[in-house]
């Protein structure tokens, strides 16, 4: 910890005098304090470290336009993040808790609706996901893991596919669960994490907001509650089952970024059983 002190002293214009560690994912979080402010600082490994620039990008466009997101702490030289060992992003912190989609639905629904408005006029270049990156990456994890249902895995997402590959494109935040909308105590939404910004489909952002269901076990009572938030977030939409379709790729391009995160042995083929089952119940439920 003293080496990030040193480090945020060194490139910052505020004297911080204690930093303490939040979380660890595709980076590591801390919290630091300089004097009876605090900031969150992210670390950001270099696996993702091109990623995490293309979010800062955006996030700074974000910024500038007005719209919700946490601010990015300049550093004394007027760069968004300093490469000292590594990436490191300093924000100001915002105090609140993560969205309810049953509760928030609507109200993030129509802030969700602003950002793919804004990113239209975004100057910059958005990654293209396209078919690899929601399906293929992980079928080819599952064949190079030699797993004896890999074909099985590859024709539910050709299945998929087929259904959502016709979807309109834009801009989509690809990773809008609920824990990337934080509500502060005034009632303010702001939008978190933007290194999965891309051209996709802005109806995946909808999708993962409003997803009720157990990423690892399959509850039947959880297709009417994702149906209940979708209601609440896109009022009036009527093609519910492509947003359930979203659901199930979110489970290829998710467990694909786990593996890439921690490699492709932090899971065995008893894991992949129960992700398959997990699909061909909700196939079931869908239709």
């Amino acid at each position: 910890m003293t080496d990030l002190l040193c480090m945020l002293n060194h490139h910052y214009p505020m004297r911080f005098d204690n930093i303490e560690f939040a979380r660890e994912g595709g980076s590591k979080s801390y919290l630091a304090f300089a004097g009876k402010q605090k900031y969150f600082l992210r670390s950001v490994k270099p696996a993702f470290m091109e990623a995490a620039i293309r979010g800062v990008d955006v996030q700074l466009f974000l910024q500038e336009q007005g719209f919700p997101v946490p601010k990015i702490v300049l550093t004394n030289d007027g760069a968004a993040y300093t490469q000292d060992d590594g990436l490191f992003i300093l924000y100001e912190y915002i105090v609140g808790i993560e969205a309810d989609p049953m509760r928030d639905g609507q109200a993030v629904g129509a802030l969700v609706g602003q950002l793919h408005q804004f990113m239209q006029k975004y100057p910059g270049q958005l990654i293209q996901r396209d078919r690899q990156y929601y399906i293929g990456n992980y079928v080819n994890i599952l064949r190079e893991r030699n797993y004896p249902e890999a074909e099985e895995f590859a024709a539910h997402g050709d299945a998929l596919w087929q259904r959502v590959k016709d979807l309109p494109r834009g801009y989509c935040h690809g990773d809008l669960y609920r824990g990337n909308v934080l509500k502060t105590p005034e009632g303010k939404f702001y939008l978190l994490d933007f290194d999965t910004s891309c051209e996709g489909f802005p109806l995946y952002d909808a999708a993962l907001f409003c997803n009720m269901t157990d990423y690892f076990k399959f509850k039947r009572g959880d297709f009417s509650k994702t149906r209940k938030a979708f209601e609440k977030f896109m009022p009036g939409y009527a093609d519910f089952n492509v947003l359930f379709d979203l659901i199930a790729v979110y489970h290829f391009a998710l467990q694909a970024t786990i593996m890439e995160l921690f490699g492709p042995g932090c899971v065995d083929h008893h894991f992949f059983d129960k992700q398959l089952d997990w699909l061909a119940r909700w196939s079931n439920e869908c239709k």
